[in-house]
């Protein structure tokens, strides 16, 4: 039987060359431990999950979130914010940013920023494009709202878990290539999310890249 191919990555260092130093992907070099961050939520079916395996192991993530889903699911978001998680700003509408003008993007960060400003009194102050997609519009846009552009090093995929299996071999791959210092992308609205984080946890865990900021 064929092997399956890797689901987790890296990021090519040429990616973080390409940034020109507007993109963090890394965690300050003073740090030791990883960086957990979230995205496309809030979700009331799957974020409540991803916030108790969190709280187990007392740890802080960033939560980046899209403004349409603050504005349905807003319950869910003082939830997050209530736990002591970052809020991170991922757009209203979750577009192809690459289609989309100047005036477009920057509207679209500023009515997330608005939509959790409104929900639970904090302004995010860092954005994460949509696909990780950065232009020179995207930049611009983001330097215009005040927000730190943040992508990652490491892209665990786990959207494309598609069974237990699947999320166990995701957070395997996972916690091989994680290091000190990256950043690394998962979903809180994906059904596999709570498998995926029962294995990797307790594997960044012993390998001391979790570190208790609460």
């Amino acid at each position: 039987m064929a092997a399956h191919p890797p689901l987790a990555r890296r990021v090519s260092p040429l990616r973080h060359l390409s940034d020109g130093g507007f993109v963090r992907r890394r965690l300050p070099a003073s740090e030791s431990r990883v960086e957990l961050t979230f995205d496309d939520g809030p979700s009331p079916n799957f974020t409540p999950l991803v916030l108790d395996r969190l709280a187990k192991f007392g740890i802080s993530a960033t939560f980046f979130v899209v403004g349409r889903f603050v504005l349905q699911h807003r319950s869910t978001l003082r939830q997050i914010h209530a736990a002591g998680h970052r809020i991170g700003n991922h757009s209203l509408t979750h577009p192809r940013f690459g289609f989309l003008s100047y005036r477009a993007v920057r509207d679209e960060i500023r009515f997330c920023q608005h939509a959790v400003e409104d929900c639970i009194g904090v302004t995010p102050t860092e954005f994460r494009p949509p696909l990780g997609r950065v232009t020179p519009g995207v930049i611009l846009a983001a330097r215009s709202a005040g927000v730190q552009l943040v992508n990652w090093s490491v892209d665990t995929n786990d959207w494309r878990c598609r069974d237990e299996a699947d999320a166990a071999r995701c957070a395997e791959e996972t916690a091989a290539l994680a290091r000190p210092r990256d950043v690394i992308l998962l979903h809180d609205n994906h059904r596999r999310i709570a498998k995926v984080l029962d294995e990797l946890l307790p594997r960044l865990a012993a390998r001391g890249l979790l570190s208790s900021d609460r």
